[in-house]
Formats: structure tokens, sequence, C-alpha cells
């Protein structure tokens, strides 16, 4: 069976921390990530202005206990506040954890954060704790994170057709499950980039006879 990450959990790579959120990192800065549609998305939250006593609820909420995590990655030149987080659930008994990230302060977003940090992050899930496998829940056009994600070691698994749907609007739309084996990530680390991303053709045009 893997293990769980501690509390005192912290990972370094060149430029950023990676440790867990606590209360006490609810900040003004955090506040705008929710007015994004896609970081409120991922969230599970609605696009709003969020609050810092709600900020700080909901990292209370996630730690060991319920098997939910939410790592904050937090610049070294900064420390301040979190500039995006990796939201994580564990299956230890499976072997198995779900994950999903994003990088809510727009100055870092393009600055290769994800490149950097998920890769010790993996080790550590892999290869210290054990786990045998990574799976993603990631919404077609979405195509910068599938595109990240395929070239390290992910593969598409499922396309969910209208599986979503959206409590404003009623439109719904399309899911891809990814999924990653532990020793495919180690792969990936020594082969070329696979940057194919399969889609389900579109049925042909009927004409009229």
């Amino acid at each position: 069976m893997a293990g769980l990450p501690p509390q005192s959990l912290s990972l370094e790579t060149e430029r950023f921390l990676i440790r867990p959120m606590v209360a006490a990192d609810a900040s003004p800065a955090i506040s705008e990530w929710t007015r994004d549609a896609t970081a409120a998305e991922m969230l599970n939250m609605k696009q709003r202005l969020w609050a810092v006593a709600d900020q700080a609820a909901f990292f209370a909420k996630s730690d060991a206990k319920s098997g939910n995590y939410l790592l904050g990655i937090f610049a070294k030149s900064d420390k301040a506040a979190a500039i995006g987080v990796y939201k994580i659930k564990f299956q230890p008994a499976n072997g198995l954890f779900v994950i999903t990230h994003f990088i809510g302060d727009h100055a870092w977003r393009r600055q290769h954060v994800t490149t950097e940090t998920t890769e010790v992050l993996y080790d550590y899930l892999f290869n210290k704790l054990g786990y045998v496998k990574a799976k993603a829940n990631v919404r077609p056009h979405n195509r910068p994170v599938l595109w990240l994600m395929l070239r390290g070691g992910w593969r598409q698994e499922a396309h969910l057709i209208k599986h979503l749907r959206d409590a404003a609007t009623g439109e719904r739309g399309d899911l891809l499950v990814l999924g990653m084996l532990a020793d495919e990530w180690r792969d990936s680390l020594a082969q070329p980039p696979r940057l194919a991303i399969t889609t389900v053709p579109k049925p042909p045009v009927q004409r009229p006879s």
C-alpha cells in the first residue's frame, strides 16, 4: 500500500517550494484566483471573488484525514503568497492518486512552473511514497495543459462525451480522462515528447440526395 504525505511535506526545485496549504496562507493576493473561470472550475467553485475567510476554511479541509491535499507552489523569490496549487486526492490502498493543478498568479503563467515542479513532485509520489498510477481529468479545449501532460508521460484513456454540465448555462461539455503509470513517467524522462492528442472523429456531413 502506498503512503500519504506528511503535513510537514516540503519539496524544493531551483525556483519553487511545494508544501501543503494551511489556513494561514489565505491572503488578498489569492482572492482574485477564482475570478478566472478555469481556476474556479478546477477548484470546484463558482467564478467569484474568493474571500480570505473562505480561503482559510477551504485550506483547513485539505488534510491527511480526508486524503485530499492542496499543495501550494511558492516562489522562493517571494514566499508571501502561493502562486498556484496542486490539488491531489490520494487512494493509498489502490496505489492511485487523482491530480489537478493551476497557476493562479497570472505573472507566473508561461514561466515553465509546471514543468519544473512536476518532476520533483512525481519523483516523490512515485518513487518515495510508492504510488503506481496517476489520473487526471482535463477539458479538451485546455490544449496547453494537454500538451504539457502528453509530452510528460501521460496518455489519454477515455473521451467522455457531454459528460459535464455548466450550472449557469446548462450547456454540456466533453471531458478527457488521462492516466500515467509510474513506469511510464520514469520512461518519459528519457524519451522524446509525445505530442499526439486523440479526438473523437466528427460524423460525416449528410448531403441531400
